[in-house]
């Protein structure tokens, strides 16, 4: 069966993809092609086998860090909402229709819009005017016009904690702790910290020295991926030791920081010294920004 699927996450070594339970079936992988023409082999790591509208959800999993994961709104959008829908209806790719929410169905876990949906559709993502993913295309009702429904992004969101968080991409292997990734930890132990601040070639990130603390570790990191789109700032900041953080500063000063296939949301702010600050309750870290 044909139809669409979206960046949600990435780690330092994978790229994660949501789509409908219903598109992928019973596979246990899947082909993907991406905006640029390029294909790749997508493994199925979780699927809640679509018994109701609400569990038509599957996760895949891509090798390799590819594509953009879209930010995903935390609360329900209003109705009358413009959204648009980005899919492959009828196997015509990537394309975009657009339309409004016209209700919010069991208890907004279901958008109803008007935007134009067809089989291809599924699984494809229902943005809103920032960019955010409001909704996923999910079905539409049969001989009718203009009755269309999407998941909800909440729906989207819990459904993603609960796979990463049991069999999904940040499992340990069997008899292992569980790992506890962060955005805050230092690259570097207490007392190996980079060069003073105001020193040429110092540090350009900084990393709390210990939980809770504003005290700030500098060290070197590589700061690279810097890209803009509708006013969203996409950083990638990559530690001396490898770990990979992949971040996005949002026009209303939120901020969303991926790291070992978690996300984590808190508020960004630039400094006096021209250095974007991450906040994520109690925590912080700092990076310059690059040019």
């Amino acid at each position: 069966m044909e139809g669409s699927a979206f960046v949600i996450r990435q780690s330092a070594s994978s790229t994660y993809l949501i789509t409908n339970s219903h598109v992928v079936g019973n596979s246990s992988s899947v082909s993907l092609k991406w905006s640029d023409g390029s294909q790749d082999s997508a493994t199925v790591i979780a699927n809640s086998g679509a018994s109701t509208p609400q569990a038509d959800l599957a996760l895949l999993e891509v090798r390799g860090v590819r594509g953009r994961a879209l930010a995903l709104k935390g609360i329900a959008p209003s109705v009358g909402a413009d959204i648009v829908a980005i899919g492959a209806p009828q196997g015509l790719e990537f394309s975009l229709t657009r339309g409004v929410v016209s209700s919010l169905r069991d208890n907004g876990q279901i958008l109803q819009i008007d935007a134009p949906i067809n089989p291809g559709n599924s699984g494809g993502p229902i943005l809103d005017k920032s960019g955010c993913v409001v909704g996923m295309a999910t079905f539409k009702l049969d001989n009718s016009e203009g009755l269309n429904f999407a998941v909800s992004s909440t729906l989207i969101d819990a459904y993603l904690s609960r796979s990463i968080g049991s069999s999904g991409p940040s499992a340990p292997p069997s008899g292992s702790p569980a790992p506890s990734p962060s955005p805050f930890s230092s690259p570097t132990s207490p007392g190996q910290a980079g060069p003073a601040r105001s020193q040429i070639n110092g540090p350009n990130c900084w990393f709390q020295e210990s939980p809770g603390s504003q005290q700030l570790v500098g060290s070197r990191c590589q700061i690279a991926g810097r890209s803009v789109s509708q006013g969203r700032i996409e950083v990638q900041l990559i530690n001396a030791n490898g770990l990979k953080r992949v971040i996005y500063l949002r026009p209303d000063k939120g901020a969303e920081v991926y790291v070992g296939g978690q996300r984590f949301d808190g508020n960004w702010q630039e400094d006096q010294d021209g250095d974007l600050r991450v906040q994520i309750e109690p925590e912080v870290f700092a990076f310059r920004s690059p040019t």
